[in-house]
């Protein structure tokens, strides 16, 4: 997948809200090996952003299983921080909130 452009990926995110009304929307970073990864977790935290190494979701189709988890608003941000470190990615993919509070509670 190659970089979406900025123009491209805010029209995405902002499909992604219509489409998952009253649910927040999250961008997943994708890329072919952890240790990008790592290396843009670091520099996207040092710039002061909010970053989460996750699992990569089945509906962000990636070589990969780690993606960095972030704000749909701070994804233009992180992707111009990826760019200027030389830190390759696979694209940054909306996805409506994945994380479910009730997974493995059994009581």
């Amino acid at each position: 997948m190659e970089l979406i452009d900025r123009m491209e990926l805010n029209d995405l995110i902002e499909q992604a809200r219509q489409d998952n009304p009253g649910k927040r929307v999250d961008c997943y970073v994708l890329f072919a090996s952890h240790t990008d990864a790592m290396e843009l977790f670091g520099l996207v935290r040092e710039a002061g952003l909010g970053a989460r190494i996750s699992t990569t979701p089945r509906q962000a189709r990636s070589c990969c299983g780690v993606s960095l988890l972030i704000g749909c608003d701070d994804a233009a941000r992180v992707e111009l921080i990826a760019r200027e470190n030389g830190v390759p990615t696979e694209g940054i993919v909306p996805l409506p909130n994945q994380i479910d509070p009730n997974r493995d509670v059994y009581c």
